[in-house]
């Protein structure tokens, strides 16, 4: 039982470190992809900086991902 523990808690973080990777943007308003600029959505930024507040490298990623892809700008 205790063996199978780190193996289980090692599955759960690296499943939410994949989630958080993609971008908040994306995964919420993947119809959004491909805008260019405009202003940006509060939520998805917010989202993206309480990634950045505990997950540092990831949170980054996240913010580099909605940038890229337009889907941290309002439609």
């Amino acid at each position: 039982m205790i063996e199978k523990l780190p193996k289980s808690l090692s599955a759960i973080i690296t499943g939410v470190l994949i989630l958080q990777v993609a971008g908040c943007g994306t995964l919420l308003y993947p119809e959004r992809k491909g805008q260019k600029g405009g202003r940006i959505d509060v939520g998805v930024a917010v989202l993206n900086g309480i990634g950045l507040f505990f997950f540092l490298i990831p949170g980054i990623i996240a913010y580099a991902v909605d940038f890229s892809n337009g889907t941290i700008y309002l439609p």
